[in-house]
């Protein structure tokens, strides 16, 4: 992205129906404003960017940021309006061309998508808004320094609706639609409730996958994943486990698990539980919690016995733990392995038929290998998924039959992490579920060149890496 293509982050200010200033609210273990501005740093406007912050005069944010500067409404009580008004505005005077906005309660919004935003205005020449159901979405949008006199012409009239800004400047040819959007990106908190449903659901992450239907081929689609991130609890700053969860609520997961470890017996003996804060790896926010126990109370660390993830190379990222694993498994190399979607289709009801011979207890995990033909190599069942994959790795280690490079495994539940990890350490090139992928399993099968499908129904999967082992029936 060039320097003529400039950011503005548009702060607001306090929201009457939030009860407090939105820019300041807890997002990943940091405040909204502090993760919104890192994704416009990432844009790389130049080696070393300068991005505008839109803020009122009440807000506390301080003007000696790096790389930032803070811009005070020049009209109060204008809206997001005025704020683009007063960013262009500076846009203009310090030779930019367009101006990428970013609205600071939009913290589901991705640096891939405001770069898409970037790539079309320079293949366009034109800013670019996106629109979903006939409504723009003008606070991750891209406006030409040539909207401000229409800008300014609104603001003259008492017109300040962001609808009809954008309505004027697409007929004047200034701005162009983006209809191909996923709405979830521009889930914005308004309110309390609003902000504490969504505390769980904030940490998923929007993806492109290849979804593939029986008798339509192949149809490019968003979706989102329910991420999977380890964290560390610590007491009293010494570490005592790290494990994989899904991201949200991690005092009561920290809680639970002291509890039922015998760490403590009630909660009058915990006295604080916070996120470590100083962790220079910004994907690592809120990965780490520290609990302070009450003055009275003496807990056996050593007698601490839940091993759910460890490892000593392991980081409380998820960079950091796919890096750690790559040191000990490099990633899958290219080969002339391929698979029809015909043959995977038919593997789900494969493995249930396997199942209900095999096992008549029901309610077991399941792990099978099939080679590329579709033919069961081995099937084994277990109350724990991992254990269950452990088995099918197990006996082939023993039967001398690694690397499994030439076959599919199957898994019968979700696909975490952990799974793609001990496929890859087994050399499987491809990983299909019945169930739905976690974000680490994503990232990490797209870096170690494992093909991952998910959702392997009778009609239909989706492919979320590398697809090009799963031959096109329509090409």
């Amino acid at each position: 992205m060039k320097t003529r293509i400039q950011c503005a982050l548009i702060a607001g200010g306090r929201s009457t129906r939030m009860g407090a200033d939105k820019a300041f609210l807890d997002w990943k273990g940091r405040p909204i404003f502090a993760v919104q501005l890192e994704k416009l740093f990432d844009l790389g406007a130049d080696s070393e960017p300068t991005v505008l912050l839109s803020a009122n005069a009440a807000q506390p944010f301080p003007d000696f940021m790096d790389n930032v500067r803070v811009i005070r409404d020049s009209t109060p009580d204008l809206g997001p309006l005025g704020a683009i008004r007063d960013s262009l505005a500076t846009c203009q005077e310090t030779g930019g061309e367009f101006l990428l906005v970013l609205g600071v309660d939009l913290p589901s919004m991705t640096t891939d998508f405001l770069q898409e935003l970037v790539d079309t205005v320079i293949a366009t020449g034109k800013g670019v808004v996106p629109k979903i159901d006939d409504r723009w979405d003008p606070l991750a949008a891209v406006f030409p320094v040539s909207t401000l006199p229409l800008a300014e012409a609104k603001i003259a009239e008492d017109q300040l609706s962001l609808q009809r800004f954008c309505d004027r400047a697409e007929a004047e040819g200034h701005i162009t639609a983006m209809t191909r959007v996923d709405p979830d990106l521009f889930t914005n908190v308004n309110t309390r409730e609003e902000y504490e449903r969504i505390q769980q659901g904030q940490f998923d992450h929007p993806t492109l996958l290849n979804r593939y239907q029986k008798g339509k081929g192949f149809q490019e689609v968003h979706d989102r994943l329910a991420a999977e991130e380890p964290l560390e609890i610590r007491i009293e700053g010494k570490s005592v486990a790290v494990m994989m969860r899904t991201p949200g609520h991690d005092d009561e997961l920290a809680a639970g698990f002291l509890l039922t470890e015998s760490a403590i017996s009630s909660a009058d003996d915990i006295f604080e539980i916070s996120k470590c804060r100083d962790i220079t790896e910004p994907d690592a926010a809120g990965n780490l919690l520290d609990v302070k126990l009450a003055p009275n109370h003496r807990a056996d660390l050593d007698a601490l016995t839940r091993h759910v993830f460890t490892s000593s190379s392991c980081g409380i990222c998820g960079k950091a733990t796919i890096d750690s694993v790559f040191q000990q498994f490099p990633p899958i190399p290219e080969s002339d392995f391929s698979v029809s979607p015909t043959i995977l289709l038919s593997l789900s009801d494969k493995l249930r038929e396997a199942q209900d011979t095999f096992e008549k207890t029901g309610g077991l995990h399941a792990s099978a290998l099939f080679d590329a033909a579709g033919n069961l190599q081995l099937l084994r069942e277990d109350v724990g998924r991992h254990n269950a994959l452990d088995k099918v790795i197990g006996r082939s280690l023993l039967d001398d039959k690694l690397p499994l490079s030439g076959s599919i495994l199957l898994v019968s539940g979700r696909i975490s992490f952990e799974l793609i990890q001990k496929a890859l350490a087994a050399r499987i090139p491809l990983i299909a579920g019945i169930s739905a992928p976690s974000s680490l399993a994503v990232e990490f099968a797209k870096k170690s060149g494992q093909t991952l499908v998910g959702f392997l129904r009778e009609r239909g999967f989706n492919v979320y890496a590398h697809s090009h082992r799963i031959l096109n029936p329509e090409s």
